[in-house]
């Protein structure tokens, strides 16, 4: 089809793809334009064809977005990760909001859902408590940065507007480090250093640092390295190197090695301290968590005599979250070192009433149906993919008389909301939650409500 479609085309975009880019038309044929604003009348080059559907390049603005400005990151054409940072806040906030109820009812079929405005940040700067950080060569010297949208392509700035000045500050010592101490690295050299990953506490500023390899032997001496970064920057209580010589799947390989110090952190939300490892997941938005968190505890509905299952649990927050309201929170998680750190939570904080179990949860949860558990709530929050079928099915049978779904995808949420309703589950209420400004990436709280057929 692109073949027919060559050269400039004038569109006007009536709405937005679930990912954030603007859509139009040409010659009737959908087009998906990253960077464009709904009512824009603008030029495009069509790039490519994906099952049927044109991508195309920005290249003319006839009549702007009145809510479109200048973006804050020098380098925010080119990284692609902050792809609404050309829009004003408030602005970001509303297209959430739309693009919610948009996802809902065209993938989920899902129509008169109540969803309310996004809940955003008074500072939507500076949020992440992690980030990944692509090691590369430019110019002889060691460059930490992210991908190019699309592609392979390091882009050699780390960004300075969406971590603290102390991280910033920490990745431009290490590129200078890196650099003097001649090391390695994977993307130039074949064995070396491939990525960096960083976690920071917000409450009381301590960091982890992980050094990611593809072999053990990419630098000459780690103690000497380690041991000028902890000097300049006594803030970070640990690192360590991860070993992944896998070249897809996940960023952390399974062989960890201690380089300094300790394999973990400890973080506030409200009124409760967590404990998590490189490994487990933490909403990287500390502050905005908070807020996520008080909607799950509104909608649980608890009085005290509640059974109350979290599905994907983590390293069990919103388990220890609810605890006080609860008779019983059971948490399940497949990742163990975030069980581990669940346990660990549970304990410094005092709270006795819940139990982590580890395991797939589509088959942890009909074991325990299986042994006579019957829930009064469950509480989701899976990953970017949504929830296993069977796990859906499972909780469709066991008849928790509320669920509270929380995600991070809008997309595979309305496909899971249709299944949930389809089983009797009546979709009360959506409250989205922006834990990531300047992108099109939005959470959403959602409560169900058991209805009887």
């Amino acid at each position: 089809m692109i073949k027919h479609l060559p050269g400039l085309h004038n569109v006007q975009i009536t709405g937005y793809t679930h990912e954030g880019a603007g859509v139009g038309r040409i010659q009737g044929q959908v087009v998906f334009i990253p960077g464009a604003l709904e009512g824009e009348e603008i030029l495009v080059e069509i790039v490519r064809e994906c099952q049927g559907i044109l991508r195309g390049e920005l290249k003319e603005i006839y009549k702007p977005h009145p809510r479109r400005i200048s973006p804050a990151c020098e380098v925010y054409h080119l990284c692609g990760g902050c792809n609404y940072q050309h829009v004003a806040y408030p602005e970001q906030l509303r297209i959430k909001q739309k693009l919610v109820q948009d996802t809902l009812r065209r993938i989920g079929g899902l129509d008169n859902i109540t969803v309310h405005p996004v809940l955003g940040m008074l500072k939507p700067w500076g949020y992440r408590n992690k980030g990944h950080f692509r090691a590369g060569r430019v110019m002889n010297r060691v460059s930490l940065g992210f991908y190019a949208e699309d592609s392979h392509r390091l882009v050699p700035y780390f960004c300075k507007h969406l971590f603290s000045p102390a991280v910033t500050s920490l990745l431009s010592f290490l590129e200078e480090i890196l650099t003097h101490n001649r090391v390695k690295i994977a993307e130039s050299d074949g064995l070396g250093l491939r990525h960096i990953l960083i976690r920071e506490s917000k409450c009381n500023g301590e960091i982890l640092l992980c050094f990611i390899v593809n072999h053990d032997d990419c630098v000459n001496d780690w103690g000497v390295i380690t041991q000028e970064i902890c000097n300049k920057f006594p803030q970070i209580i640990g690192v360590c190197r991860n070993i992944n010589k896998e070249n897809q799947g996940p960023i952390l390989g399974k062989t960890t090695k201690m380089l300094y110090g300790v394999d973990y952190l400890r973080d506030r939300i409200g009124p409760f301290t967590f404990t998590t490892a490189l490994s487990s997941f933490f909403q990287v938005n500390t502050q905005q968590a908070e807020c996520l968190y008080d909607i799950v505890f509104r909608y649980a509905g608890l009085s005290g005599r509640e059974t109350v299952v979290d599905v994907y649990c983590g390293a069990g927050t919103i388990s220890l979250y609810l605890a006080p309201k609860a008779q019983r929170v059971i948490g399940i998680e497949v990742v163990l070192a975030a069980v581990q750190d669940a346990r660990t939570s549970a304990r410094i904080n005092g709270i006795n009433n819940v139990e982590f179990l580890q395991g797939e949860a589509e088959k942890r949860l009909p074991e325990l149906a299986a042994n006579g558990l019957r829930p009064d709530v469950v509480v989701v929050d899976p990953p970017r993919k949504g929830c296993d079928k069977l796990l859906l099915d499972s909780i469709i049978k066991v008849k928790p008389s509320r669920m509270v779904y929380v995600s991070c995808n809008p997309a595979t949420l309305a496909r899971d909301l249709r299944v949930l309703a389809d089983g009797g589950y009546a979709i009360a209420e959506v409250q989205p939650v922006d834990m990531f400004p300047q992108t099109h990436h939005v959470e959403c709280v959602v409560l169900m409500t058991r209805v009887e057929k």
